[in-house]
């Protein structure tokens, strides 16, 4: 998978969340929220091996990554702090879209 491919499919995965926060269940949001996505399936392709996971993504290079946001989001969510929690997947899914692919022929797999 490439990292675009990867980016895609996260920022589609997030576009969803961001759809379901208008019909809140709490438990399905909790779980969309911290599951594993393509930006994870492409890190685990990269190298070196020596580095974790979340070191070897781009997410997490440029922004980050998804740990601390992930927090923040489950506690809105378990706080019903629906426009807070909107406006933490708003800011996650504009850092989805502004991330920086890498030269081409270094794409994951």
């Amino acid at each position: 998978m490439t990292w675009q491919e990867a980016r895609d499919q996260t920022l589609e995965l997030w576009q969803k969340i961001r759809a379901m926060i208008d019909t809140p269940d709490e438990l399905d949001l909790l779980t969309e929220v911290n599951a594993i996505c393509a930006l994870c399936d492409a890190a685990n392709e990269q190298e070196p091996r020596d580095l974790s996971r979340c070191e070897r993504c781009l997410a997490f290079q440029q922004f980050g990554g998804c740990q601390q946001i992930n927090l923040e989001m489950s506690e809105r969510i378990v706080e019903k702090d629906w426009p807070a929690l909107r406006e933490l997947v708003d800011r996650f899914i504009h850092n989805l879209e502004s991330l920086e692919m890498p030269a081409e022929g270094a794409e994951a797999g």
